[in-house]
């Protein structure tokens, strides 16, 4: 039933949402949730995506509509008041069935009192829409981010900041990258085939958006290897890889190993070793090149500290997909916006330049870093490679910045666009000979 998926969805928010603060990752709630028909399934994931997409605005006009808040022992039944917010604001499903159904769940949650008020507040919220409730407030609350996060964003892209934020909102698109081993046109003629829309991107040239969206399992060729789901951005920094045929590249910080695929493609006669720190999430790297039929050395550890799991053998080049604050795919991982808070930023760009500096080592005289990150804020970023620069006398910058949404005095940075690619950055590293 519907309802089964509605009452997974506030008891899954729970985990990711606690009140308390913190709270655990929304794919691994999801990742964890039992096996349910393909409607229940999509109403439990737009739900729970949904609510942290939007959860400031809801929050806000929840609390104008009460004359006094819930306890904080009410937290289930607050989170389920603004699922049925959210699902009578953003779904097509009809009102009536919405309103209908959250007093249901409420009984269920064992809040037998909180029906009432549930069914009086969702016919409320029938009457409005999140535009006029949006209509007067200030971007954080309409948008629904961070006080901490609009300022930065605020001051690093004064020109692009409303849009940044208004693309947060939007669901991302579906993209995948396509084989490299595979005719494109064999593997683009089967998803046209299956009646689904492709639109070649305009920045990576295996890169496709597919519309209108499916599980990634029903996708044609996915069983098969002929593609991956790899967001158009993350796709170039790949590209920028430079390697002797037989040479030896290092993918530091691999999981969930799309890039190492990638790179496995691009240099089928290399040594290509992937590291992740998580022993667990390799496993993730491992079904992604048995998938594609390609293969790679996996190793566990700390990018930070080579002594650890380091053979002494120079890398020709090194992709570092480094760990950040993840703020150019929001909307693929809205929870996030709940879980970082600002003091974190200076933690990441502290870890960032232990890891550049751990790894240059390991890379021979002209070999190459390609330094990456999924953030849209300039510390990480530009930042992040003019005091690597300053520090390392034997690197000197040579990124390709034909694709930048903005002009940075190192790099090539990318803010996310609205059915298009999300925000990225990358700069590609020489080392002198």
């Amino acid at each position: 039933m519907a309802d089964n998926a509605r009452l997974l969805a506030v008891k899954g928010l729970l985990k990711v949402l606690p009140a308390e603060g913190g709270g655990r990752s929304l794919r691994d709630i999801l990742a964890e949730q039992p096996v349910l028909p393909a409607a229940e399934r999509g109403l439990l994931t737009d739900l729970m995506f949904g609510v942290c997409r939007h959860q400031r605005l809801l929050d806000h006009w929840l609390n104008e509509q009460m004359d006094k808040p819930l306890k904080s022992s009410a937290k289930a039944v607050r989170l389920a008041l603004l699922c049925g917010v959210y699902e009578l604001w953003f779904s097509e499903r009809p009102q009536h069935a919405v309103v209908n159904a959250w007093p249901d769940v409420c009984r269920a949650l064992k809040a037998p009192w909180a029906a009432g008020l549930c069914n009086a507040l969702l016919r409320k919220a029938s009457r409005t829409d999140a535009q006029q409730a949006g209509r007067h407030l200030d971007v954080p609350l309409r948008c629904s981010l961070p006080d901490w996060l609009w300022q930065r964003l605020d001051q690093a892209w004064p020109e692009q900041a409303n849009v940044i934020a208004e693309v947060s909102l939007s669901p991302p698109p579906l993209t995948v990258r396509l084989s490299d081993v595979v005719e494109q046109a064999f593997v683009e003629q089967g998803l046209l085939d299956e009646g689904l829309e492709v639109q070649r991107g305009a920045l990576a040239p295996q890169a496709r958006y597919i519309s209108p969206p499916r599980p990634v399992h029903a996708l044609p060729g996915f069983a098969e290897g002929y593609l991956s789901v790899q967001d158009e951005a993350a796709q170039l920094p790949a590209l920028l890889i430079e390697s002797p045929p037989a040479g030896r590249i290092l993918d530091a910080c691999a999981a969930p190993g799309g890039k190492t695929g990638q790179l496995a493609e691009r240099f089928p006669d290399a040594t290509l070793v992937a590291l992740d720190i998580d022993a667990g999430r390799l496993k993730r790297v491992r079904d992604n090149l048995d998938r594609l039929q390609q293969t790679a050395t996996l190793l566990s550890g700390d990018a930070g500290k080579p002594t650890t799991w380091w053979d002494g053998v120079l890398f020709d080049a090194v992709l570092l997909d480094a760990p950040c604050s993840a703020t150019g795919i929001m909307r693929r991982q809205p929870d996030l916006k709940w879980h970082r808070r600002d003091s974190d930023i200076a933690n990441l760009c502290g870890l960032q330049t232990r890891i550049l500096d751990a790894i240059w080592p390991l890379i021979r005289p002209g070999g190459v870093l390609v330094y990456a990150t999924c953030s849209i804020l300039p510390e990480e970023n530009a930042g992040q490679v003019e005091a690597f620069l300053a520090r390392h006398g034997d690197a000197r910058e040579d990124t390709p910045t034909e694709h930048r949404s903005v002009v940075t005095r190192h790099g090539c940075q990318l803010l996310p666009v609205e059915n298009g690619p999300d925000g990225f950055f990358f700069a590609r590293l020489r080392k002198a000979n």
